[in-house]
């Protein structure tokens, strides 16, 4: 067939056609084709595909890097996270205040926030803030016509409500500016070369400004901090001490300061007076510092919460006067309940020029816009509103006044009553008569706003009884220091009382603050508080109720507290502590049974640790009781102790007592403190061994190292022997007392024949202690005596050579003479010992 094949292609038959099989030439180019895709181009799409991911990786990468990179160079570094990028949402915001307000992000637990009441006319005040911002943003012709019509309105309304009549308004956020200004102002009048001289024109006359020591704290230093005066030019005039309130300003002596500062070529310029004072509410003899300062030419300034009054039909006559001073403050937004609305400092010039040159005129139109609130809750509430919430306030105190009386424990801090004329001089014409009769029979006073009260001794209670023919300078140091602590409790008794009562009543307003001669004392002034807290005559009423239920229970803590001390004397292991500064019936510490008969002194730092954790955990369990409060305290002495709270008339205390000492013994034999004691024991142990092997190195350096071989030794001490200088031989071994925790030596064990619990007097512990509480009773102790003894150790004795012993020193001597000859035969053979030890040092100095 193959040879056909050929001569068929060589004769010009036609060839096989490409399409068959068995061309030898096309099979090739075929295989190619496959290989390339099935296999090459699949992997070369692949890798095309990744290497495109890659680059857009890289891209997004790289657009990245230059977003961030163009953020940093727009974005400063010391700018704050709150105010970075292109600001926060507005609920968030609101959020992050609202924490701040309760304290979320701090770490200290703060009380709950009670929540202002908010009326009418409070929702006006905050209205007028935002109109008052907006405000602003008028034209500036159109704002100077605003604010002009609304100090001029204001200033007439609250002249005619305080009865200031042509006076001029400053309105300022701190009540003390006004102040600082009416004192520039008094300047400037004064010294007319003021303005053009400063200092200098003050040079010839200083001047002189009088505060009374009732004032706020703090006043008079910031007055000349802010004039630039030295603190020579301030005078503090004295309290009342035998007429009047003690909280009140004393006339007599501010009248004799006057005359001696003019005496010195002082000028007196102004006198701070006060128709309510900022702790008690009293107020001072206007009345009669007006006439001093008319005569004096000095320039009279009232403040004080009692001002308000001022608006009342009747004002009281100690505030009367106020309204012939040359200037006031009044805080109308406070009284009222208006939140942020600006003091008010009403003053008489004759002068603008003057007042304009001591800053008291509002020429700036942002400063005037301020009494925009003010002018707007005036019109709201009306004279009526005014006149409604100021005798709601005084009708509170006066109702709180009345119930105190009730209650025997409670007593109020009034103001004494002066010595006052019931009659007057009947002289002029009959109208002259007629009108100081209609004043005499209208004359009245109401007692102050503020009400001052303190737990104290009960009224009703016996004062202490002396006998005429007792000696009364006994006992005084003792007496002073009773009476100091007596006060310290009462002190802490009433704060706790205020830290209650807020609790309880959170609508009222208590503020615990320290009166003299009185001490720590409860406040409540309504017109401070009566308006934003809302108070209302049944939260007085609710008042009152805990505060009967509070004072039981003060009442009965206070009458078991000696009780609670004998009950803790009764027991061993308990401690009794006098802390005056904790509310409760008493403080108390727990010291384990086997330490009680140590002083806390003579015990170690780890011991009194141990003792820490002790009490610590006791008040831990003892919280349980929820009708008694414990809580962790540090004693005087630097320790842990138990405090018990308050108790109640269902309470027995030696039962509370026995309550508080099982749980500690409990405690006590836990396996926790069995533990411990045998940590103790172990490291005892281990530092006694250690104390042994330094002093068997010790020995071995002081004897040699002959005498410890076993033959040679006693040869050598044959013939050198030792020299025994302590009874008992050179055996000093070591001893860990269980008890007190010391690893101590046993010299003088050996020197007395008896073991000493602690150790002599003279004796120095070996090594530091290791205390841990124990449950070894104080009697045992371990004696770890030294491995290697000497022959005339007690040890190495023969029974009957003790029997002998013992024996000798039990035989008394029969006569006097034969002591006495025992003792002279004694010293004989002491003598003859001495001289023999002193002949073989020489010996041996001499081989």
């Amino acid at each position: 067939c193959t040879s056909n094949m050929a001569a068929s292609i060589a004769l010009g038959e036609s060839a096989p056609s490409p399409t068959k099989k068995t061309s030898p030439e096309k099979p090739p180019a075929s295989l190619e084709e496959g290989f390339h895709k099935l296999i090459v181009d699949p992997a070369l799409n692949e890798v095309s595909q990744q290497l495109d991911s890659a680059m857009k990786i890289l891209d997004d990468y790289n657009d990245t890097l230059k977003r961030e990179r163009e953020e940093r160079l727009a974005t400063r570094r010391d700018i704050p996270g709150p105010l970075q990028g292109s600001g926060q949402d507005m609920s968030v915001i609101l959020q992050h205040m609202q924490d701040v307000i309760h304290g979320v992000d701090d770490d200290i637990q703060q009380s709950p926030v009670f929540a202002p009441s908010v009326d009418t006319t409070a929702k006006l005040a905050l209205l007028g803030h935002s109109l008052a911002a907006y405000a602003t943003l008028l034209p500036p012709d159109r704002l100077r016509r605003f604010t002009t019509r609304i100090i001029s309105d204001t200033t007439l309304w609250l002249s005619r409500l305080f009865r200031f009549e042509n006076g001029s308004a400053y309105y300022n956020e701190d009540d003390r500016e006004g102040l600082i200004k009416v004192c520039r102002l008094v300047l400037h009048s004064k010294y007319p070369k003021f303005a053009a001289e400063g200092f200098n024109a003050l040079y010839p006359k200083p001047p002189v400004v009088y505060i009374s020591a009732a004032s706020r704290p703090g006043l008079g230093q910031y007055i000349c901090s802010q004039l630039g005066l030295p603190m020579s030019s301030l005078c503090t005039v004295p309290c009342n001490t035998v007429f009047g309130s003690v909280h009140t300003l004393d006339v007599a002596s501010f009248e004799r300061l006057v005359k001696d500062d003019i005496n010195s070529s002082k000028l007196p310029v102004l006198l701070v007076a006060n128709a309510g004072t900022p702790v008690a509410g009293h107020t001072d003899n206007l009345s009669r510092l007006l006439e001093i300062c008319k005569a004096n030419g000095i320039w009279l300034h009232v403040e004080g919460v009692n001002l308000a009054t001022l608006s009342l039909t009747l004002v009281p006559d100690s505030v009367m006067p106020a309204v012939k001073c040359d200037s006031m403050t009044v805080t109308p937004g406070v009284w009222l309940g208006l939140p942020c609305t600006p003091a008010v400092t009403l003053y008489r010039t004759a002068d603008p020029a003057m007042a304009l040159a001591a800053g008291l005129s509002n020429s700036q139109s942002l400063e005037r816009v301020r009494a925009l609130p003010l002018w707007l809750c005036l019109q709201s509430v009306g004279h009526q509103g005014i006149v409604k919430k100021i005798k709601h306030a005084a009708d509170l105190s006066l109702q709180l006044s009345e119930k105190l009386d009730k209650i025997a424990t409670l007593k109020k801090s009034e103001k004494k009553k002066t010595q006052q004329t019931k009659t007057f001089e009947v002289k002029g014409s009959v109208k002259e008569l007629l009108v100081k009769t209609l004043l005499y029979l209208t004359q009245f006073d109401v007692p102050s706003p503020v009400v001052i009260f303190r737990y104290a001794e009960s009224r009703d209670k016996p004062g202490e009884e002396v006998a005429p023919y007792a000696a009364t300078k006994l006992d005084d140091d003792s007496k002073e220091l009773d009476k100091e602590k007596h006060r310290l409790l009462y002190n802490t008794l009433n704060r706790w009382l205020g830290a209650q009562l807020c609790a309880d009543v959170p609508q009222v307003q208590l503020d615990v603050v320290e009166v003299e001669p009185e001490g720590v004392c409860l406040r409540f002034n309504p017109l401070l508080t009566a308006a934003t807290r809302g108070t209302t005559v049944g939260h007085v009423d609710q008042l009152v109720q805990c505060l009967e239920e509070h004072t039981a229970v003060l009442d009965c803590t206070i009458d078991q507290r000696e009780v609670f001390q004998a009950a803790v004397e009764d027991h061993p292991n308990l401690l009794s502590i006098d802390d005056a500064t904790w509310p409760g019936v008493g403080v108390l510490q727990y010291i384990p049974e086997y330490w009680g008969h140590h002083s806390l002194e003579n015990l170690t730092e780890e011991t009194k640790t141990e003792m820490d954790k002790l009490n610590a955990d006791m008040v831990d369990k003892l919280s349980a009781n929820q009708e008694i409060r414990f809580q962790r305290s540090t004693a005087p002495n630097g320790r842990t102790c138990v405090c018990v709270g308050l108790v109640s008339e269902d309470v027995v205390v030696e039962e509370l007592v026995q309550e508080v000492y099982a749980t500690g013994k409990e405690l006590e034999d836990s396996s926790r403190f069995l533990e411990r004691m045998a940590d103790m024991v172990r490291k005892g142990i281990e530092q006694a061994e250690q104390e042994l092997l330094k002093a068997n190195e010790e020995k071995l350096m002081e004897e040699g190292v002959i005498r410890q071989i076993p033959i040679v030794g006693s040869v050598w001490n044959w013939l050198s022997p030792m020299h025994i200088k302590t009874p008992g031989g050179n055996v000093k071994g070591t001893t860990f007392n269980l008890s007190s925790g010391s690893v101590e030596s046993t010299e003088t064990t050996y020197k007395y024949k008896m073991q000493i619990q602690g150790g002599s007097p003279n004796s120095t512990p070996v090594s530091t202690q290791v205390s841990t509480p124990t449950k070894t009773s104080p009697s045992m102790q371990m004696v770890l005596p030294k491995p290697i003894k000497t022959e005339d150790s007690p040890e190495n004795k023969t029974n009957d050579q003790k029997e002998e012993e013992e024996a000798a020193e039990e035989e008394p001597a029969e006569e006097d003479g034969e002591v006495e000859v025992e003792e002279e035969t004694k010293k004989e053979e002491d003598e003859e010992t001495e001289s023999d030890d002193a002949q073989e040092q020489e010996d041996d100095g001499s081989s």
